[in-house]
């Protein structure tokens, strides 16, 4: 099976000029897909449903290994809904390479980078993003698991505390009130996602795509959102790789 039609929805108005004054907000929504099925329907249901008139296009970016029927979901997805359209990775393996090959297909003017199809990521989140946008301006706007308003469902309770204790510490290396560093769902300018030259191939991206912006002087935002522990598939995220989150931010802290 070959890549997939890359059909993009009409405009719903002009970009943003990031040298001028911005325009409508049309966001490309990357959802990153191996294998899931019936939550990945949910979760295209509920961004749609959550869509106040910034929704652009919907980017399913596909690991190559997922399953048959899987793959023949998206194929009829994308044929069924003229603002979808799916891409099979090809840069593999690893969600940092999904995200980064889906940032370079996005057209809309903002980018959602990255929801999963596994309902771990609440989709409802998105609005919020977008208002945080509009009233600050900023560059970045990422999800946050700790506010008020945000939390957990599900989640280790070990790895719970671990988390706790590296988003306070990383905090307080970079300096900054962003209290989720790790936490991959978040909203990007597509300002940031060209002009930042990203490595992440593995779940680091996920923090590389907050400290980067930060180190670079963009302005980041935060809102809450709820992390749900996943009812399909198996996490790819083992313990051992969570030092990959570490040993990005301690990189990118020392490069400056």
């Amino acid at each position: 099976m070959g890549q997939a039609s890359s059909r993009l929805s009409p405009s719903v108005g002009e970009a943003s000029d990031r040298r001028g004054e911005p325009g409508p907000i049309r966001l490309s929504v990357i959802v990153a897909v191996f294998s899931e099925t019936d939550s990945l329907v949910e979760t295209i249901r509920r961004v749609e449903a959550a869509d106040e008139g910034f929704l652009h296009e919907i980017i399913l970016i596909v690991a190559p290994r997922s399953s048959e029927e899987c793959l023949e979901l998206c194929e009829r997805l994308d044929a069924e809904n003229p603002r979808l359209h799916f891409h099979i990775q090809q840069r593999t393996p690893g969600v940092g390479w999904a995200q980064r090959e889906a940032m370079e297909l996005a057209t809309g003017t903002h980018v959602i980078g990255l929801l999963s199809a596994d309902l771990e990521t609440e989709p409802e989140a998105i609005p919020r993003m977008v208002r945080k946008l509009e009233e600050t301006g900023c560059d970045v706007v990422t999800g946050n698991r700790w506010l008020p308003g945000g939390g957990f469902v599900g989640y280790d309770r070990l790895k719970l505390v671990l988390n706790w204790i590296f988003q306070k510490s990383f905090s307080l290396l970079y300096s900054t009130q962003i209290g989720d560093l790790s936490y991959g769902y978040k909203l990007l300018s597509k300002d940031v996602c060209e002009s930042i030259e990203w490595e992440g191939t593995l779940h680091e991206i996920f923090i590389e795509t907050t400290v980067k912006p930060l180190k670079a002087g963009y302005h980041v935002e935060q809102v809450p959102t709820v992390w749900t522990a996943r009812s399909e598939g198996t996490s790819k995220n083992t313990f051992w790789r969570n030092f990959r989150y570490v040993s990005m931010a301690l990189r990118v802290w020392w490069r400056g």
